[in-house]
């Protein structure tokens, strides 16, 4: 069940960069990510145990204000400003190498132990990442750098949220890391001088990524790695050009071409070498 969680989530990212870019005209970035947490903290706020956050240990708190702070408040700042000065399937190709991150992370602090089969469809599906690039005509400038950014802090908010998460609940962790991130937000704007403004024709879109997006599938994608692992569950990310980038194609007629269709077929291919078979193993859910 872990896993449909995750693909579910995976599924609902990958039309984050389409809708952004489509409202990005008259929706600057800082105020698309700030309405984005409002609509997702009112999401989540049903569904939130603050029971839950009594049984949160001191090292759990500190874990909640800096992935609040600068995974979700900074991090995803940076990932909507790369979005909208960039086409929407390159920063999700870029977004997508997010696997590797977490592997790093999971084996530098947490000594998370993997087989060589998932080693190697991480290195599968990086190629796919890296071939799937080229469909984009990728520049390489001062966004995409963002986006690496943006990317790694993506990574931490994965491998350190898991924790959190088995301590209480994905829709508590969540919460209170949008909660956190919502002021952040707030002091960007008055540095850089940002007005809070919105436009009416914006707010389905703004609903839509904040509440389906956002709420739901930051809700899904946590629960999911609580059960399977950071980086099993993270490996799910070398869907998401495939995904986005069609979607790119429908919707803003960006380029769709052999090398997407190449590179997501060695996507697919990683996470077949990765699954299938499965290995059963009872001590823990992220041994493969």
């Amino acid at each position: 069940m872990g896993y449909f969680y995750v693909y579910a989530a995976i599924a609902l990212f990958s039309s984050i960069e389409v809708v952004s870019k489509f409202i990005g005209s008259y929706v600057d970035p800082l105020n698309l990510w700030l309405f984005r947490l409002i609509f997702a903290i009112l999401t989540l706020l049903p569904f939130v145990k603050f029971s839950h956050l009594k049984s949160l240990n001191f090292k759990d708190w500190i874990n909640l204000l800096w992935l609040g702070t600068i995974s979700a408040g900074i991090g995803m700042s940076l990932y909507h400003i790369a979005v909208a000065n960039s086409q929407a399937n390159e920063m999700a190709i870029i977004f997508s190498s997010n696997p590797i991150f977490v592997l790093l992370f999971s084996k530098l602090f947490f000594k998370e132990k993997l087989s060589i089969r998932v080693y190697a469809g991480m290195i599968l599906g990086f190629l796919g990442v890296i071939i799937t690039s080229y469909s984009s005509d990728f520049k390489g400038d001062i966004y995409a750098l963002l986006m690496v950014v943006s990317c790694v802090l993506f990574a931490l908010l994965t491998v350190f949220g898991r924790t959190v998460v088995q301590h209480s609940s994905s829709a508590t962790f969540n919460f209170m890391v949008f909660v956190i991130a919502l002021p952040v937000v707030l002091l960007e704007m008055l540095i850089f001088k940002v007005p809070v403004q919105i436009q009416i024709k914006s707010l389905p879109y703004l609903a839509y990524i904040g509440v389906v997006t956002t709420g739901v599938a930051y809700l899904l994608f946590f629960k999911g790695i609580s059960k399977v692992g950071s980086s099993l569950g993270s490996m799910a990310f070398f869907i998401k050009p495939w995904i986005a980038s069609f979607l790119a194609f429908l919707i803003l007629s960006e380029k769709l071409s052999v090398n997407l269709i190449f590179g997501g077929i060695l996507m697919a291919s990683s996470l077949l070498i990765t699954y299938l078979p499965q290995r059963k193993d009872p001590s823990s859910p992220s041994y493969r």
